[in-house]
């Protein structure tokens, strides 16, 4: 049985895990302010993004200097004679400067701009929450083609991501790169026309229900023809045109539509297959059986599209089998990697009791005797892009010391991300999954090949590596080790003693630790330049270490 009541009192490193698994990691000085309040307070406001700690004021200006790959392009340089508009681009990301990235549609980018935004929003929570979503709602780039609409549909995840999960799965159905990425824009069911399926499917399969759980094959046909014609608009003025090649365009924005036929402003088009169309209706009329049930596909209740009663019907219909889905895929992500079929029926329930309001759902959740259980605790190895900005909270600059020395004092997340494809090479090519069954995890994140770039990113994060960009040196992670310890330490424990503290690995054999500290320092410890950097290759022996991969 999974025991849900709430927790009435804990310890630091209770709340050091609410940190790991809920956000990206928490400090020592930290986790110390968040203990001495009581539980339910401190979850309420780390679900809520309440009070003081997480004043957003000084990240939104921040933010505002970001790379933040939004279309049209920020503005053009005009200062070289005879050359084509390029525009220029703000910080944080040093190495983005006048003349350089002049089309901005790339993968890379958008992938360094969310790793920025997970590494300094003080609303954490958020952000691992949108992971988890687009873990689930797997959409890839590699298809939709279009960093704006990729960066669009994350930033509904992330501001949805405590939302009731059918309004969620509504808004993820009308999503422009969802309905690319899974044929929406295809889907034709007017008159005679055969619908596409596939968009149908996948929204049961993998995104609500599970695989034959609960539905048929003619419950997958008839969701096809409810959700026929849902795709989206596109205005004129979001046609951007690449600055360097006028043959390339992409589109910045789309706003949903049905095509049913009805008018469409003078200003926008349809968007049928990949272009600007005059597609006539494409949605179906009459009614549908789902899941035993009867459904006017052409309704407009409740102020919903045409169609949207279908996919509600989910949570209602399907109640048991979606709630089972869920506890299914947030245990494995925030619990543990093993949770009985009994645990999984107590949080199913616990769902279905919350009426699929993920809010309620997270913090009675996360309030739980459950969740603290000693068992669950570093049960679960951690996925790369978590473990990567886990790694740069706890060893670079936070943010108003970064903002200060504005842009060295940011990591370059560009270049992370631009050379060698290095979240692929760890084994999540964020933004981009190969199909919509996304990644696997806990163990599926560790092989030989994914193993030895994490040892090299470790490199980066703890060894203050530098890498060359257009004839230029930048370091990856800046930061210093009075960074890491703001009293000097007065022996090699005490070295190890605050890295543990401060990296979190899962817990660390003495005979390990002891021949690290003996190999670093054989003789007399003395805090200098040389201990400092020995300080350093020990927080990588660390980070490499099987424990490290623990969260």
């Amino acid at each position: 049985m999974a025991d849900l009541t709430p927790i009435t009192s804990w310890t630091l490193a209770d709340v050091q895990h609410l940190g790991r698994r809920a956000g990206f990691g928490l400090r020592p000085e930290e986790a110390t302010t968040w203990q001495s309040q009581s539980p339910s307070t401190v979850v309420d406001a780390w679900v809520d993004g309440a009070g003081a700690a997480f004043d957003p004021a000084a990240f939104n200006t921040a933010l505002n200097t970001a790379d933040v790959v939004t279309e049209p392009l920020v503005k053009a340089n005009t200062t070289v004679a005879g050359s084509v508009d390029v525009p220029e681009v703000p910080g944080p990301h040093p190495f983005l400067t006048t003349g350089q990235q002049a089309w901005r549609n790339n993968l890379n980018t958008a992938q360094a701009f969310c790793l920025w935004r997970m590494q300094f929003n003080p609303f954490a929570f958020q952000e691992r929450m949108a992971l988890f979503w687009h873990n689930l709602f797997a959409t890839g780039y590699h298809k939709v083609i279009n960093a704006a609409l990729m960066l669009k549909q994350y930033h509904l995840l992330r501001t949805m991501a405590t939302a009731k999960f059918d309004d969620l799965l509504v808004a993820v159905s009308k999503d422009p790169a969802m309905c690319i990425w899974l044929d929406s824009v295809l889907n034709n069911a007017a008159g005679t026309s055969v619908p596409n399926e596939n968009y149908a499917r996948e929204v049961m399969e993998l995104y609500s229900l599970g695989a034959d759980n609960g539905y048929t094959q003619a419950d997958i046909t008839q969701m096809a023809r409810a959700l026929s014609g849902w795709s989206f608009t596109t205005a004129d003025a979001d046609i951007i045109v690449n600055p360097t090649n006028p043959g390339q365009k992409t589109i910045a924005d789309g706003r949903f539509k049905v095509y049913d036929g009805s008018a469409t402003a003078p200003d926008t088009a349809l968007w049928y297959g990949g272009a600007k169309t005059t597609t006539p209706n494409m949605h179906a009329t009459g009614t549908i059986t789902l899941f035993g049930q009867t459904f006017d596909v052409t309704t407009t209740a409740n102020g919903w599209a045409k169609g949207e009663n279908a996919i509600r019907a989910i949570t209602v219909a399907r109640a048991t089998q979606c709630s089972q889905f869920l506890a299914k895929r947030l245990l494995l992500h925030f619990v543990t990697p093993s949770a009985p079929d009994s645990d999984v029926n107590d949080v199913a329930l616990m769902i279905r009791n919350a009426s699929f309001d993920m809010k309620v759902v997270m913090k009675t959740l996360l309030k739980s005797r459950y969740f603290y259980q000693a068992s669950n605790r570093f049960s679960l190895i951690e996925g790369p892009v978590s473990w990567s900005v886990r790694g740069a909270r706890m060893l670079c600059p936070l943010l108003a010391q970064a903002s200060s020395q504005n842009p060295q004092g940011y990591p370059a997340w560009r270049l992370v991300t631009y050379y060698g494809t290095t979240l692929d090479l760890l084994g999540m090519k964020f933004l981009d999954p190969n199909g919509p069954n996304g990644w696997k995890e806990h163990t599926a994140w560790l092989t030989s090949s994914t193993m030895r770039h994490r040892t090299k990113l470790a490199a980066a994060l703890a060894l203050q590596e530098n890498a060359a960009y257009n004839n230029t040196s930048y370091r990856l992670f800046p930061g210093t080790t009075t960074d890491w310890f703001p009293t000097a330490p007065d022996s090699p424990a005490a070295v190890l003693n605050r890295l543990v503290a401060l990296l979190q690995p899962g817990p660390l054999p003495s005979s390990v630790t002891n021949s690290w500290l003996t190999a670093l320092w054989p003789s007399t410890f003395t805090w200098d330049a040389a201990s400092q950097a020995k300080a350093r290759e020990l927080a990588f022996l660390i980070l490499c270490s099987p424990a490290g991969q623990l969260y």
